[in-house]
């Protein structure tokens, strides 16, 4: 275990779900709808089509019920509600228009531990129907948990003028080829690999075998299949086992849509996940639901990750054959000691790649209204470790403090008055603008201005730490004009699911 990490965890994004999506099998199952009306009948109309055995409870029926009634495709139980009907059911529904009668029926499932929807009361339900996009077998829900029914429905519809009418034929194809792969490649990684390999590109429309069975040439996506398999092995009696590779990928500084899609790509497909203290747990949901966690992260001036770990378990995992994404704050190669890292795995000679990410000086620039360059103001930007490793020579500030550019210390930190002390000390005037930004891109962001010569107090009166960022020059003083982020104090919340029924 490496000090500090968390390999087998939660996955990010699940604590907050207030359901679980399911998908139950109601084939045969008996079901139970309270309600005779048009919404009886529509929640009726649509457990019969999951093969469900229903029966609906009601004085009065619409004519579309009486007809399913008279040709037995459901039971009709026509009397005011019966709760000795309600133990009988897997699923209940409530659909009467009559609040008190749903209530009663949500009470009668709940007392005999049946799941009870009512209609358009999520609050009563002890579970709900989603909007669905049904490519069977592929099969898509969509829900607000009751919140925004609408928007959960425009989500819906979008979902459906992007996904090709054909999903479900492939689906059935890639089911037919599925007991053969699995023969052929033992192993669980090498599978889905050449899966993700065979099904990548068919929602973009590129080609492949995905694509050929879409368009409807399923003799030439068996064929190209059938080469993958053999290509892996699975005629030559190889063992199937996935080769390995390491992706150095930037997180941006804070905001998880700063992510690049190229990042973003590899996060979703890594089997492994080594993520600095940093990186947002919002974008850590967008991980694999299997993929292993472990924050190699560290607290300034607490316990960390020894960089010579990192690199051994990097190489250790990428030998093994694991897909592994480096996720780290900002961007690799800028002050992340991602340089590092892709040189253990050259020497190792594994493979890799390197993801750029938004450094936090552009990022947290950006969003606190301070721009790095700017026509008549500053011509150059220089960024600057403001951390020295003991030993490491000072920088050069003397050259730091010329003017007509803009200085951008990471790290600050404790050092900040030592920054502030030696600027000033090498010409550059005490009053200059300055800034440090706290949680930059962030809902938590704070930004303190002041001059070089009183940054420093400013910052810890307001109880600065970190992860802060320094910046010096005069493009601080236009922040007051470019200003916009304005930090949300619930910017983690995050909606999930729906109700199914309009409002």
């Amino acid at each position: 275990m490496l000090p500090g990490g968390s390999r087998h965890r939660p996955h990010p994004g699940c604590q907050s779900m207030r359901y679980l999506p399911l998908f139950a099998s109601l084939s045969g199952q008996p079901c139970l709808v309270v309600g005779g009306g048009a919404v009886g009948e529509r929640k009726a109309l649509q457990l019969l089509a999951a093969g469900a055995r229903v029966t609906v409870n009601a004085p009065r029926l619409s004519p579309a019920l009486e007809a399913a009634a008279a040709d037995g495709r459901i039971r009709a139980e026509r009397r005011p509600f019966d709760p000795g009907l309600v133990p009988l059911q897997l699923l209940v529904v409530a659909a009467t228009g009559d609040r008190a009668v749903n209530h009663a029926v949500a009470d009668a499932a709940r007392a005999a531990l049946r799941l009870c929807n009512v209609v358009d009361d999520p609050a009563a339900s002890s579970y709900i129907s989603p909007a669905v996009v049904d490519r069977s077998p592929l099969i898509i829900a969509v829900s607000s948990g009751g919140e925004a029914p609408v928007l959960a429905r425009l989500v819906r519809q979008r979902l459906e003028r992007w996904l090709p009418a054909r999903l479900a034929v492939l689906a059935a194809w890639a089911g037919s080829w599925r007991d053969r792969v699995k023969s052929a490649l033992p192993d669980v990684t090498a599978r889905r690999r050449l899966w993700e390999e065979v099904l990548a590109g068919v929602l973009d429309a590129r080609t492949g075998p995905a694509q050929a069975v879409i368009d409807g040439r399923t003799a030439e996506a068996d064929t190209a299949l059938l080469r993958l398999l053999q290509r892996d092995g699975g005629h030559a009696g190889a063992t199937g086992e996935a080769s390995g590779e390491a992706w150095l990928v930037g997180a941006g500084p804070g905001d998880p849509g700063l992510i690049t899609v190229s990042g973003l790509h590899c996060l979703q497909h890594a089997d492994v996940v080594l993520h600095d203290r940093l990186v947002a747990p919002a974008l850590l949901a967008f991980a694999r639901r299997d993929a292993e966690l472990i924050d190699v992260g560290k607290t300034g001036g607490g316990a960390a990750t020894a960089q010579s770990d990192i690199n051994t378990l990097l190489v250790a995992r990428v030998r093994a054959g694991q897909r592994v994404c480096r996720l780290k704050g900002g961007d690799p190669y800028v002050f992340g000691r991602g340089s590092e890292e892709a040189r253990a795995l050259a020497d190792a000679g594994l493979p890799f790649r390197v993801v750029p990410g938004v450094t936090s000086a552009s990022g947290c620039g950006a969003y606190a209204g301070i721009p790095l360059t700017h026509r008549g103001t500053a011509h150059a930007v220089t960024l600057v470790s403001a951390h020295l490793v003991a030993g490491e020579q000072e920088p050069d500030w003397q050259s730091l403090a010329a003017p007509a550019q803009t200085l951008v210390f990471y790290m600050t930190g404790r050092r900040l008055a030592a920054v502030s002390e030696a600027l000033c000390r090498h010409g550059r005037p005490a009053g200059t603008p300055a800034a440090v930004v706290m949680g930059g891109t962030t809902g938590e962001q704070r930004v303190v201005a002041g001059t070089l010569g009183d940054i420093a107090p400013l910052a810890a009166a307001a109880g600065v730490s970190s992860p802060a960022i320094l910046y010096v020059g005069d493009v601080v003083a236009l922040r007051a004009g470019l200003d916009w982020f304005r930090p949300a104090t619930d910017a983690a919340a995050y909606n999930s699911e729906e109700s199914g029924e309009p409002r």
